[in-house]
Formats: structure tokens, sequence, C-alpha cells
């Protein structure tokens, strides 16, 4: 005959077994970037770079006037700039993380408007689309972790 006891120290197990693999530990979130991190951003940095530049060449067509060309760098050389930043914000830590993905929105919804302004020879909707594009980018630059 099988004890009552038994039974209710083998179920007593089971449940335990049951409740600790259905339990879940919160995943740390980490506060420090790791080498491999760090490396990974930095092969993004001499592209963004490259992007603050063309920023410069873009407010030189618009210190121009040359709306034509004004929107063709928007949509060409200046087209691969929300790529980098998205690539960029993902491997930043979570605190920066929303900021940087805020400034990039931000950054974007400036060239769409300085797109527009120029299509309609707006040159103060322009200049002013451009300070805030500009200061943007800045700040997201500002987030990159250095070397």
């Amino acid at each position: 005959m099988i004890r009552p006891r038994s039974i209710l120290a083998l179920m007593m197990s089971f449940l335990m077994a049951f409740l600790v693999s259905c339990s879940s530990v919160e995943a740390k979130v980490p506060t420090t970037y790791t080498a491999a991190q760090i490396q990974q951003i930095q092969r993004s940095v001499p592209t963004l770079t490259e992007f603050r530049s063309r920023m410069d060449n873009l407010g030189t067509l618009i210190q121009n006037r040359n709306w034509i060309d004004t929107v063709t760098y928007i949509h060409g050389p200046m087209g691969d700039l929300r790529g980098t930043m998205k690539s960029v914000s993902a491997t930043l830590l979570p605190k920066s993380q929303q900021e940087a993905v805020d400034l990039t929105k931000s950054l974007f919804a400036d060239l769409v408007e300085i797109d527009n302004a120029a299509k309609a020879n707006d040159y103060a909707k322009v200049t002013a689309s451009y300070r805030k594009a500009v200061n943007d980018f800045d700040t997201f630059l500002q987030l990159i972790p250095k070397a």
C-alpha cells in the first residue's frame, strides 16, 4: 500500500519543479558599452562624419537658393543617412537609444520640411528647417560614445 505522505511529497516536488521552470529572472539593462559595441559604433563614425559635411554642402545650396539641387541633394547624397542613423541608434544603450530614435525622426521631418519649402521657393522656411536639422544631427552625434 502506498503511503499518502510519499504521494504528497512527490506532488510537491513536481509543483516546485513546475514553478521554478515558469519563473523568469529579470534581465539587467546594460549600463556601459562592451568593447564590441564600441567597435561596431565606431565603424559608423566616418560615415556619419561624411554625412555631417554633406549637411554643410546642403547649407551652401540653400544659401545660394539653388532649389533644384537642394531637393536633389536631399534625395541623393543624403539618401543613406536614415539607415545609418537607425543602425547606430539600435546599438546605443537604452538610456540613449530612445533619444537617438527621436532625433532621427526629427531630423528627417526637418529634411522633409526643407524639401517642401525648397519646392515652394520659401527661403525663410528652408533656412529655419535647415538650422533645426543641423542642430538635431549635432545632438545625435553627441550621443555616440567616444572610443
